[in-house]
């Protein structure tokens, strides 16, 4: 696993393991959860999931 992204509110670190790739998140609150998907040669499936994650982080602290 190595470090991916950071923003203030989450850092985001990447895995990849059979095809398939993991980013796991973890918020400034400690709360973790993780995206994941197979790989795939003609688009950047890393970059895919964090904006995925990210928009759900922001749409749950919203909600909160």
């Amino acid at each position: 696993m190595m470090l991916f992204a950071e923003t203030p509110e989450l850092v985001a670190y990447k895995e990849v393991v059979d095809g398939m790739i993991t980013v796991i998140f973890e918020s400034i609150h400690s709360e973790t959860f993780s995206i994941s998907a197979q790989v795939r040669s003609d688009i950047d499936v890393a970059d895919t999931l964090f904006m995925t994650g990210w928009q759900q982080y922001v749409e749950n602290v919203q909600v909160s």
